[in-house]
């Protein structure tokens, strides 16, 4: 038997006008005892008529807000397009998407832009989390009066609904695993990781350099280098290291680098004789695969991390339906000079 607004406002205590507000995302109703109704309308299983749901939202819509950060960067500017191609087709489904890309790694400017899609009414919001305190707070109240769904990074004890993205950790134990491959599981490497304050960053430089250290004793890590992100800092690190240590066999470039990497392996005349793998699948990198420069890419699959996020909190939303699981992961993808 289907589940109506009465049985919902009885349990929740509440009028069913209040239900039906708090439901459908019209009028004025306290925040937290809209969260309240919606988490027990989820529990009870209520699936209102989405075909009804929809006419309601067509002067009403759903503000969904999304923030990206590191936009500046090969991959993030991806996710951010494929968000942006998403706009126009979530808005015939109900919601209106509002996007803010950030560059860097800026908790000041993250938290300045959560406070303005707050102020612009946004019901739910997806963002690319730094790791900081005062964000870590702010997203966990924010949760408790809207759905939070964090995506390409997670942040712990925020009280999101879920994270979209890679095993980040599972991503740098795979890139250990192809660098012995490479290497003939011996050789000195460089593991060059980015921000410092970006989680994702460091679970690959961990995952890379705990997995070779348990399973890959041939291979002898120098001490891990940051680029923060930086093309020329990120090739001006591999000539340093490559003048104070000739014996170098093998890169990682766990972040944005990898054209810097490329540049300096190239000028060196090292092509071929140090090995790099990098991640992402943009197309300068794929043409660095195919030039022989790179030799594995791990991709994180930008449109999923574009586009998930948004989908998820709609349907949340807009029919109580949770995300399957509270992390959603992409493929590790290696791409070679055979599939690129």
């Amino acid at each position: 038997m289907a589940v109506t607004l009465a049985e919902i406002a009885a349990l929740a205590g509440v009028s069913r006008g209040t239900v039906d507000r708090a439901l459908n995302n019209r009028g004025r109703v306290d925040p937290k005892v809209a969260a309240k109704v919606r988490r027990i309308a989820a529990e009870m299983g209520y699936r209102p008529n989405r075909a009804g749901r929809l006419l309601a939202l067509a002067k009403n819509p759903i503000k969904i807000g999304v923030i990206v950060q590191s936009v500046e960067t090969m991959f993030m500017h991806m996710v951010y397009e494929e968000a942006r191609r998403a706009c126009s087709r979530l808005k015939s489904e109900g919601a209106e998407v509002l996007l803010r890309p950030l560059e860097g790694v800026d908790a000041a400017r993250q938290l300045a832009a959560i406070d303005e899609l707050v102020t612009a009414g946004v019901n739910g919001l997806a963002i690319t989390p730094v790791e900081d305190e005062a964000v870590r707070t702010r997203l966990r109240t924010l949760s408790e009066t809207m759905p939070v769904i964090t995506f390409n990074t997670d942040l712990s004890e925020s009280g999101r609904l879920c994270y979209v993205g890679s095993d980040n950790y599972a991503c740098g134990r795979a890139c250990a695993g192809l660098m012995d491959l490479l290497l003939a599981g011996e050789g000195e490497v460089l593991v060059i990781g980015g921000q410092e304050n970006n989680l994702s960053h460091r679970q690959r430089v961990d995952g890379f350099c705990e997995e070779a250290a348990a399973h890959f004793p041939g291979l002898h890590l120098l001490p891990p280098e940051t680029c923060g992100d930086d093309q020329q800092l990120a090739h001006d690190i591999i000539c340093r290291a490559v003048r104070e240590h000739p014996t170098l066999r093998g890169v990682y470039v766990s972040v944005n680098g990898q054209v810097g990497a490329c540049d300096a392996l190239r000028e060196l005349g090292l092509q071929g004789k140090v090995h790099l793998i990098c991640h992402d699948l943009s197309e300068v990198n794929a043409e660095n695969v195919r030039a022989g420069l790179i030799d594995f890419l791990i991709d994180q699959d930008a449109h999923m991390q574009g586009v998930l996020p948004a989908e998820l909190l709609l349907d949340y939303l807009l029919v109580g339906e949770r995300p399957e699981s509270e992390r959603i992961l992409s493929r590790i993808d290696i791409r070679n000079r055979y599939n690129v």
